[in-house]
């Protein structure tokens, strides 16, 4: 099936002075109308290092990984590889550059979405998230320490407890520095998509939103675009007023079908009334055009149709009134007589002749047919609330592990 792939982002610098977070969306206009044709790279980087060093990081990192996946021709595998090497020697250079720049790093997310499915390389502890109705999904690996600990409380070496207290749980374990890459997620093998689904990368500024929260967030928004998809989840990460709130950024990609929409005139139909036929307008260009009444045939019916049916009516009319039994008199008050047999049976008058139709004038009007009902475009599912299979992880912060 063919897919159409429509993206957005938001972002916010929260409670923190500047914004360390940066994202790149390739093509540029962010819309694939058939990915049967081509695909979407989006890339999103969060930086550290300081505010100068964390921005520039981020910055350099993507623009980079961009860069360098858009020209290549290679496998889809190796350019994700090569890309990712490619930005972590570019925060290398810029260090023996620019001095002042020692120590900055950054994560780094990158999806890359086409006619086979989903491929990404990450570092770092950003989200990569999928939503399919009714569930969140993480996809991507968590690189921090917390990950790490909260697994050791699920095989009891540690209690859970003590995972969630330990001062270093927000530390990355693998990052973009320029030197040695510890720990990297790559996918290279696609994961199937289907219409419906969205894609979501986010820095983890957003794990300020609980796992149930953030389900919720996303389901309530799953029919919106994804401008309206992005800013729902910013706007609810600043609703919730978390003091000293890290910089949030997330790019979301919705995933349609390119097909065009298989309408009948069962679901889609057109009401104009009588007086209003004559102007439809044409959404295309605004104009107008004029196009004939759609209750016109209805009334072009022969007139030997009118007087044949006409006749039909005052015919059974007649048999039925000369059927019926005769009132009682009021002004006896006695019953009826009751027939004798002879009359009873004897066999009913004759029928007096129809001599013919009634006029066309006199015969009864039908009235105009109507747009048949039909039944509306069916109402979306109701919403339950949309399940994660663990938390995501707050980093610098509070909150559950969503590990896949």
């Amino acid at each position: 099936m063919s897919l159409r792939l429509a993206s957005a982002a938001r972002a916010t610098v929260g409670a923190r002075s500047g914004q360390e977070d940066s994202f790149r969306v390739w093509p540029v206009e962010g819309v694939v109308r058939s990915a049967e044709s081509g695909g979407l790279l989006a890339v999103l980087a969060d930086g550290m290092g300081g505010h100068t060093g964390g921005a520039v990081a981020g910055e350099t990192a993507c623009a980079t990984f961009a860069e360098t996946f858009a020209a290549s021709a290679a496998p889809y595998e190796e350019r994700l590889q090569s890309a990712l090497h490619a930005s972590n020697e570019a925060l290398a250079r810029g260090v023996e550059q620019n001095a002042a720049l020692r120590g900055m790093g950054c994560t780094l997310l990158a999806a890359w979405i086409d006619a086979a499915g989903l491929r990404w390389t990450s570092v770092g502890d950003s989200l990569l998230l999928l939503y399919r109705f009714p569930e969140v999904i993480r996809l991507n690996a968590d690189h921090s320490l917390g990950s790490l600990l909260d697994e050791q409380a699920r095989q009891n070496i540690i209690t859970a407890s003590e995972a969630k207290a330990h001062l270093n749980r927000h530390a990355l374990r693998s990052a973009l520095t320029g030197a040695r890459i510890e720990l990297i997620d790559m996918h290279g093998a696609p994961l199937e998509l289907r219409p419906n689904d969205w894609i979501v990368l986010a820095s983890d500024g957003i794990c300020s939103l609980g796992g149930d929260e953030l389900a919720n967030v996303i389901g309530r928004h799953r029919h919106a675009t994804p401008e309206a998809m992005a800013a729902g989840m910013i706007d609810a990460v600043l609703a919730k007023g978390i003091a000293g709130q890290d910089n949030a950024t997330v790019v979301v990609v919705r995933v349609d079908s390119a097909e065009p929409a298989a309408f009948d005139e069962v679901t889609t139909r057109v009401i104009i009334r009588p007086a209003q036929a004559g102007a439809v307008r044409t959404p295309e260009t605004g104009s107008h055009s004029t196009s004939p009444s759609l209750f016109k045939g209805a009334l072009n019916i022969s007139p030997a149709v009118w007087l044949a049916a006409a006749a039909g009516l005052l015919f059974i009319a007649m048999v039925m009134a000369l059927r019926a039994p005769s009132a009682p008199s009021a002004a006896s008050g006695s019953p009826p007589a009751a027939l004798d047999a002879k009359s009873a049976d004897a066999p009913p008058p004759p029928l007096p002749a129809v001599d013919k139709a009634p006029d066309a004038a006199d015969a009864p009007m039908a009235p105009p047919a109507s747009a048949r009902e039909t039944p509306g475009q069916a109402h979306a599912p109701g919403s339950r609330r949309p399940d994660t299979r663990d938390h995501p992880k707050r980093d610098r912060g509070a909150g559950g592990t969503m590990n896949p």
